[in-house]
């Protein structure tokens, strides 16, 4: 089964992958988010989709395993095994391992969160 289909799978393929880029950390999904990562014009369906892949990898960059995630294991699962046998170009799957600099600034998004959710 294709992760991404039509319009949306020829949108993420046009992405670009610009290793000078620096993150953003997205608090909805406690994740890292590049903005090469992200086009223009994806449909509803294809932009949830994209959130997921965000989520699966911050998983990754964690170093949490998806059966001791929480919220659907095995939904988030098939969701990286389905994208990864589709082999589609998406800028995200060269960032599966952070630089030391993205790694800081993560783990300091992550702490700045907890404390602002413990006010």
């Amino acid at each position: 089964m294709s992760y991404f289909l039509g319009n949306d799978l020829k949108l993420i393929e046009a992405l670009v992958y610009n290793p000078s880029l620096e993150p953003s950390f997205d608090v909805m999904r406690d994740a890292l988010v590049w903005d090469d990562e992200r086009p223009d014009g994806l449909s509803r369906e294809g932009y949830e989709k994209l959130c997921d892949l965000w989520i699966v990898r911050s998983l990754i960059h964690r170093g949490i395993s998806f059966t001791d995630w929480p919220l659907d294991p095995e939904y988030f699962g098939t969701v990286w095994s389905q994208a990864q046998k589709q082999g589609f170009k998406w800028p995200g799957f060269n960032r599966l391992h952070l630089s030391q600099k993205d790694r800081e600034y993560y783990e300091k998004s992550l702490h700045d969160l907890r404390e602002s959710n413990e006010i």
